[in-house]
């Protein structure tokens, strides 16, 4: 049998054949693998060199004030941690420089390098090396990255307040809605102090209320986008947005009972609000953004505390609606009407040195009438009272401005913000004002139209005769509570306006005393015209209101009683004129008020002389009506003639004592329960929260 070649077999063939293309298709696989190997090492290679320009970035921006400013050729910090801290042995370019898409928008990194002396605000890092093949292959490319690291400006949160009801520094829900004059006691409002320790960022607001806000967007036109969203945003969702991003979506339910509770009280209005402010459309829920470098999302980011946040929306949606006070007050000669409202509802601040937060600003007016359009009868009922006497009172007026950020640390090395408050309380304007114009801006009551208007206010006649009158408007200073604090995040400080707390009863008499001396000393300058008429009316009055069933010197002693009594309230009054009286009457009144009382004290003389002779007045006793009002006329001429004349102090200090009992009242039954158990202050103290700081941050924009 003969063999045949292995070789000549066809099948064998096949197999040599096929065994030889798999070991080609392999030796090629491997080749491939080898060159992925060496591609993904380059572009490891890449990412790696990328990471150390990204930190470098980053370390140069942490450290601006490290940067080479000849040239703008270097930043140590940015250096060293890709030398140091990364082991770079490749090529690094640093330059420091302005990173601002907005003056640099044609350039891709929006950076371009800075001028000698001028301050840089971004770090630029170049990085290159060269990539060693693995398997000894043509040299693969260098690799080189760029980075961009942007040192953002230190931004923070802070809100500004007047009362001082707080738990864990941050007002309560139920203690808030007190201080503006809303009673919601009857919902369930205790699960709201779960917001207190949480923050939000203003971004994060607007994302939950469907506001688009573009990218790069600068701070003028965040103002103006966020001022413009009156319409769409109903209390209930903002409301609705807070807690949900705060975690708190239990709470929706409350918000529903919250808002039920305060259309009960303030009955069926919109409750809108405002998100932002611009400086002639203030009263949103944040103050105007201001931001150091033009750019919006440093504020945006800042750190809110959701429970001041859902506070201050409530204040808002119901600005000029809550502390709806109003008194009436019949006090027999004269009328009382008093309406406290708020005029500007608080707001946060959100951003950089500049940023202001303002409280809330209370007014109140004040209209004393007597009961008819005429006037009423005074005394004996021969001279008529007449007054008509609008008042507005600027309750309180806080501001908080940020005037240092990161500057300065506490004893533990925390980063602490510098907070200027300057806050006014009780000023007073006296013109043709009325309810329908006091609430008509947020501006100084001087600024109510028809506040610098004269208005007749005062006026005694009789018979016809205008014997005293008073044609003016005029205001008094606010007492000013300035003062600074310096705090770091998370601490709500009180902030003395200089000296000691103001007592409420105190600072209420003074102005009490302020408004009547204002009036007293502007009519002085509209004397009567003819003072012996004026004393012999006066004298008339008087004698016709005494007691009949009393001898006729006795009846004259009883009217010169009276005007002893009257002046020597006048004497009082001009007596309480402290310094703190004169603070706030300011330029109002040029008051000589030793004069003024050596006058009265002459009137108070001749009285006190006429007393002590008036039973030696021979008419007078045998009865005759002529000669006791003589006596009496007698006793109020002497003492020289126009503004000095007795007759006019005479009736001046009638004038006074008609009206210095009603004007107490407005002090004791208006301004000092509004003060001190609605709004719940300590006059000359403002209470500033810090809700956050941000100091030192960095990012990378390219």
């Amino acid at each position: 049998m003969t063999a045949t070649p292995l070789f000549a077999h066809p099948n064998g063939l096949r197999q040599r054949g096929g065994t030889a293309i798999a070991m080609m298709l392999m030796l090629i696989g491997l080749l491939g693998m080898l060159g992925l190997i060496e591609v993904g090492y380059l572009y490891w290679a890449k990412r790696d060199t990328q990471k150390v320009a990204d930190l470098a970035a980053l370390a140069g921006a942490q450290q601006l004030q490290l940067c080479v400013t000849a040239g703008n050729a270097d930043n140590r910090a940015a250096r060293g941690n890709a030398v140091t801290e990364n082991s770079f042995s490749g090529t690094l370019t640093i330059t420091c420089g302005t990173w601002d898409p907005i003056a640099n928008a044609g350039i891709t990194d929006a950076f371009s390098p800075v001028a000698n002396g001028v301050a840089a605000n971004a770090v630029k890092v170049i990085a290159s090396r060269s990539v060693l093949p693995f398997f000894g292959a043509t040299a693969l490319p260098n690799v080189s990255t760029e980075a961009v690291a942007s040192g953002l400006p230190p931004v923070a949160a802070f809100s500004v307040g007047t009362t001082l009801l707080s738990v864990n520094g941050a007002a309560t829900l139920p203690q808030f809605l007190q201080s503006i004059g809303l009673n919601a006691g009857g919902t369930s409002l205790v699960g709201y102090q779960g917001l207190a320790n949480v923050t939000i960022t203003p971004a994060g607001l607007l994302k939950q209320l469907g506001v688009t806000v573009p990218a790069n967007i600068g701070v003028g036109d965040l103002n103006i986008l966020l001022a413009a969203q009156l319409q769409a945003h109903a209390l209930i969702d903002v409301l609705n947005a807070i807690v949900t991003l705060a975690g708190q979506q239990a709470l929706t339910s409350a918000n529903i009972s919250l808002i039920n509770a305060i259309t009960a009280q303030l009955g069926n209005i919109p409750l809108n609000v405002v998100l932002g402010s611009t400086t002639n459309s203030p009263g949103g829920l944040f103050a105007q953004i201001v931001a150091p470098d033009g750019a919006a999302q440093s504020a945006l980011n800042a750190q809110v505390n959701a429970l001041q946040l859902l506070n201050t929306a409530i204040g808002v949606a119901t600005g000029q609606h809550a502390i709806q006070n109003t008194t009436n007050l019949n006090l027999g000669l004269l009328n009382i009407n008093a309406v406290t409202s708020v005029i500007e509802p608080p707001s946060m601040g959100v951003g950089g040195v500049g940023t202001t937060a303002y409280t809330a600003q209370v007014r109140t007016f004040i209209h004393i009438t007597t009961p008819n359009p005429a006037s009423v009868p005074l005394l004996g009922g021969v001279i008529n009272l007449y007054v008509n006497l609008p008042i507005a009172i600027d309750l309180v007026d806080a501001q908080a401005k940020l005037t240092g950020l990161c500057d300065t640390t506490d004893s533990t090395g925390q980063s602490q913000a510098t907070i200027a408050v300057t806050s006014s309380i009780l000023k007073a304007c006296v013109g043709n004002i009325t309810q329908a114009n006091a609430f008509s801006t947020a501006a100084g009551c001087d600024q109510i139209p028809g506040a610098n208007t004269p208005l007749k206010l005062l006026g005694l006649s009789a018979a016809g005769i205008n014997l005293l009158s008073l044609n003016t408007s005029f205001a008094t200073n606010p007492l000013p509570a300035n003062g600074t604090g310096t705090l770091i995040a998370g601490q709500t400080a009180i902030i003395p306006g200089g000296g000691n707390p103001l007592a409420i009863g105190t600072t209420v008499n003074n102005l009490v005393t302020a408004l009547t001396t204002a009036l007293i000393a502007n009519t002085g300058t509209q004397p009567p015209a003819n003072p012996s008429t004026a004393a012999t009316q006066t004298a008339t009055d008087l004698w016709n209101g005494t007691n009949k069933s009393l001898s006729y010197p006795a009846r004259a002693q009883q009217a010169l009683d009276e005007v002893q009594t009257a002046s020597q309230g006048l004497q009082g009054l001009l007596g309480n004129v402290t310094g703190s009286v004169l603070d706030l009457l300011g330029n109002t009144v040029q008051l000589n008020v030793p004069g003024l009382l050596g006058d009265v004290g002459s009137l108070l003389n001749s009285v006190g002389n006429t007393l002590s002779g008036v039973l030696n007045n021979l008419g007078c006793a045998l009865g005759s009506q002529t000669a006791c009002i003589g006596v009496i006329s007698g006793a109020m001429s002497g003492g020289g003639a126009g503004a000095n004349s007795n007759a006019f102090l005479g009736l001046l200090s009638f004038l006074t004592q008609a009206l210095q009992g009603p004007l107490d009242q407005i002090g004791s039954l208006i301004l000092t329960p509004v003060l001190q158990n609605t709004l719940g202050l300590d006059l000359g103290q403002t209470t500033v929260d810090l809700q956050s700081l941000q100091c030192h941050r960095v990012q990378l924009v390219y």
